[in-house]
């Protein structure tokens, strides 16, 4: 025995407020997510291009961290 969906203008009104705030929280969190990322990368590449600087690393230092980080973090 199943039961009776609810039907009433308030109930599906606040459905979709509910939903809304769903789909914008998780929109909020994407972004702050991507904006991390970003921020690391470019944190990475400014140490990588320091390192080569002083260090006198050529640019098969990239593809070497490239080969090790993809085995270290798959997908």
């Amino acid at each position: 025995m199943s039961t009776p969906l609810i039907t009433t203008p308030d109930y599906t009104s606040w459905l979709g407020e509910l939903k809304f705030r769903i789909q914008s929280a998780r929109i909020s969190a994407s972004r702050s997510v991507n904006r991390e990322l970003i921020l690391l990368y470019w944190d990475i590449g400014q140490a990588i291009v320091e390192k080569q600087e002083k260090l006198a690393w050529g640019k098969s230092v990239v593809e070497q961290l490239s080969a090790i980080c993809k085995r270290s973090f798959p997908g």
